[in-house]
């Protein structure tokens, strides 16, 4: 028993180091997680993001972001969007606070993002750029 001890010491020691490598590279890879808006450029927690990319009159911006990396990440910012009335090019800027989610991990990216204000998100979620983005 007393040769056994050595031996399980080992064991025990080099299965917390690999549990300690295998943590340092989650949370590595975590942090590394992007998303691409309109520039197509890929940003880690971006202060903003252009969520219509044909006339850019939908974004939210001055975004403080929580939980980056993990399944779902939130921000809370500035949404701002034209009403379009009359039209768009004649049409006024809103703006309100807004809190939004940025989730659906694909590939290392976020792909979807959705929020609290209904004039932003009342039909549903904005998809994110599709990775890699059309050049």
């Amino acid at each position: 028993m007393r040769r056994s001890i050595p031996y399980l010491i080992l064991f025990v020691l080099t299965i917390a180091s690999a549990g300690a490598g295998l943590l340092s590279w989650h949370q590595a890879h975590m942090s590394s997680i992007t998303i691409f808006d309109c520039s197509s450029h890929g940003s880690t927690a971006p202060s903003t993001l252009v969520l219509t990319c044909a006339d850019a009159n939908t974004m939210v911006q001055d975004l403080h972001w929580s939980n980056w990396g993990s399944a779902t990440a939130g921000a809370t910012g500035i949404g701002s969007w034209n009403d379009c009335t009359p039209n768009c090019a004649g049409g006024t800027w809103e703006s309100a606070p807004v809190t939004i989610s940025a989730y659906r991990i694909r590939n290392g990216h976020y792909t979807r993002v959705n929020g609290s204000n209904s004039s932003l998100f009342g039909s549903g979620p904005f998809d994110a750029v599709p990775y890699p983005p059309a050049s």
